[in-house]
């Protein structure tokens, strides 16, 4: 058809209804891809652009997948309309195709400020407007449809390209930098068990046997009874794990981690190791957060297709409904096996260099769906969870029997991580890596139900929430089947790794050392101040479980402040499910005056020069500042 001819007709012929779908799904795709990759980072990214990071490649997935949208929707409409005779099919394909270019780039530009049904009603009168005015040029716009196909299609070839010829020509400029390693260095594995609360492990005393392989790993190693996270929910948490510093510090409490400090990973990628990490968490902990720095290798989001599918504008449209609409899993989510699997692919690839890597398992994580026969393991039945889901915003439960299904379904995704973790340490030592392995095992925060009125998690900072399994294990180094009854913080764990492979002048991260907990050197005796803190993703009104929240906890009392000025006082040993709030007696007043003075200077992102008060024992006169908490 020549350039300006009109379409005498009412319908599209089946070349035009190709030309026409294909450029609109390439030109709204690679629109897509842009705008979600360089949003997600701004202040203009909403809670949808937000919250699904995406990797580079989502330059052009989101140009394939929009094109087979584009497509299979276009030719649906234009057989409907057939079928229909009442309907102009020409007109009705291209209203649709306008719609969805329209509602595509206002749902990432308008993401902040207008949610998906009212975008839908702006964007269907901004392609009726648009359609009455491209009609008459119908024949116009073939020809343009026609002619930058070639264009479109060159651009999304070279985006390809780029993206990943340039990921593995920066990662083999990466490991070949590295640095020599030095003789006999230890490989160093942690694992993060996604959501596990502490008192539902078995090594913890709790009655079901969940983690049969990890009471055993425990009885050759060193067990903290007491570790406690450094917030309750995972990009804060993770952020901690890798850099050794609280929240207020290291500032990853809502969106990302902005590298201020250095990580563990980039301590070791200058030891000369191969470094790597495995997220099944592909929201909070992948290197679209920040969690890139030192990591060679990062096997995050958008690592399979079901995960790369829902990260685009429409994917995540369709995941959001099936999620409040759905009891079954979330589309993409990598099982602990698969995790695995892909570390230990990794693993073969090179040995001639010790390895430090992350695993994340997200099996425990609401909804509780392992596979099967862990899900049902614990349960009634075999098909309990799936209720409880802070995606599909389903925070609560209704039936009397939902509450011990979903404990149940929780149980069995942890058993489910400690059979993989199990699997793990059989294959390390069928491959002769055991022994000059250290293991560190941990989780990121805890888990509610039902406690205080609350359920999952990132809501509060009582115990349920910020108790977590903590163990270090490596043979012939760390001592066997010692139990730490002291209370510690998951933010000392960086300190302990760099103590243990490098010695005490070759960390560089905050302590103390947990090693000191096992050697009995003087620095770990009578503990110190174990701070968390909460900045939750979205505000609440006063009241709310989404306000923040600041805690402190030593040997005997749990010390809670939210929004600056309720506060919390517990006596936690004797106290463990925090009923008796003791902030309003007599002591407990001089004990909060005093904790108040402790908390870190959140204004300028300081730790406090040091504690006026010796919260173990308030009654005695002698004062002394914090060992190894927030105040020195």
């Amino acid at each position: 058809m020549a350039e300006g001819q009109f379409w005498p007709g009412e319908s599209f012929c089946t070349s035009d209804l190709l030309f026409l779908t294909t450029s609109f799904g390439l030109s709204t795709g690679l629109a897509e891809g842009a705008g979600l990759r360089w949003l997600q980072k701004t202040p203009l990214a909403g809670g949808t652009v937000g919250m699904f990071l995406v990797s580079p490649r989502m330059l052009y997935v989101s140009a394939l997948t929009d094109v087979v949208l584009f497509m299979a929707t276009g030719f649906l409409v234009a057989w409907g309309c057939r079928l229909v005779r009442k309907i102009p099919q020409g007109r009705a394909v291209l209203f649709i195709l306008l719609f969805m270019l329209v509602f595509d780039c206002l749902s990432i530009v308008m993401d902040r400020v207008m949610d998906p049904p009212y975008t839908a009603i702006l964007s269907a009168g901004t392609a009726s407007a648009l359609l009455r005015w491209l009609w008459p040029k119908r024949g116009r716009v073939i020809w343009l449809a026609q002619k930058s196909l070639p264009a479109l299609a060159t651009v999304l070839v070279a985006v390809v390209c780029a993206v990943n010829l340039g990921s593995i020509e920066s990662g083999r400029v990466a490991a070949a930098g590295l640095p020599a390693a030095p003789a006999d260095a230890p490989n160093v594995l942690v694992i993060v068990m996604d959501t596990v609360r502490a008192d539902h492990l078995s090594a913890l005393g709790y009655a079901r046997a969940t983690t049969p392989n990890l009471d055993r790993i425990a009885s050759q190693g060193v067990l903290f009874e007491d570790a406690i996270s450094t917030s309750s929910w995972t990009l804060p948490a993770h952020a901690s794990l890798l850099t050794g510093r609280y929240p207020f510090e290291h500032g990853a409490e809502v969106v990302d981690y902005d590298g201020r400090y250095p990580t563990l990973a980039e301590a070791f990628e200058g030891r000369g190791y191969r470094t790597a990490a495995f997220s099944a968490n592909t929201y909070f902990f992948a290197r679209e957060n920040g969690f890139g720095q030192g990591f060679l290798y990062f096997d995050g989001a958008s690592e399979n297709l079901a995960d790369t599918l829902i990260r685009t504008m429409y994917g995540r449209l369709i995941l959001m409904l099936y999620e409040q609409t759905s009891h079954f899993d979330v589309p993409g989510r990598k099982p602990a096996g698969q995790i695995n699997a892909h570390f230990l692919d990794w693993l073969g690839q090179e040995r001639g260099r010790p390895f430090f890597v992350v695993l994340n398992y997200f099996d425990a994580h609401a909804p509780y769906l392992a596979p099967a026969p862990f899900r049902g393991k614990f349960a009634r039945r075999p098909d309990v969870g799936g209720i409880l889901n802070p995606w599909g915003d389903r925070d609560t439960l209704e039936k009397p029997g939902d509450l011990q299904d979903e404990r149940d379904a929780y149980d069995g995704g942890i058993a489910y991580i400690d059979s993989q973790i199990g699997a793990l340490m059989e294959a390390l030592k069928a491959g002769g890596l055991a022994d000059n392995t250290l293991v560190a095992i941990v989780a990121d925060h805890g888990e509610f139900f039902g406690e205080h009125g609350l359920y999952t998690h990132c809501n509060a900072l009582y115990l349920e929430g910020i108790r977590v399994p903590l163990l270090v294990y490596w043979p012939g180094h760390v001592p066997a089947g010692v139990r730490i009854s002291e209370p510690v913080s998951t933010a000392w764990l960086p300190a302990t790794v760099m103590t243990l492979v490098a010695g005490r002048d070759g960390g560089g991260f905050p302590g103390p050392s947990l090693t000191d907990f096992w050697s009995g050197k003087t620095a770990a005796e009578g503990g110190g101040l174990i701070l968390s803190e909460l900045v939750p993703r979205r505000a609440g009104p006063e009241g709310s479980p989404h306000e923040p929240m600041e805690s402190l906890l030593d040997a005997r009392w749990h010390f809670i402040l939210t929004a600056g000025v309720r506060a919390r006082l517990f006596e936690w040993r004797i106290d463990p499910k925090e009923q008796n709030d003791l902030a309003q007696t007599p002591d407990g007043r001089r004990v909060v005056a005093g904790l108040m003075q402790c908390l870190p200077d959140r204004s300028t992102g300081t730790r406090r020069a040091g504690c006026s008060l010796s919260i173990s024992q308030p009654d005695a006169p002698a004062r002394q500042p914090m060992s190894g908490g927030v105040g020195q």
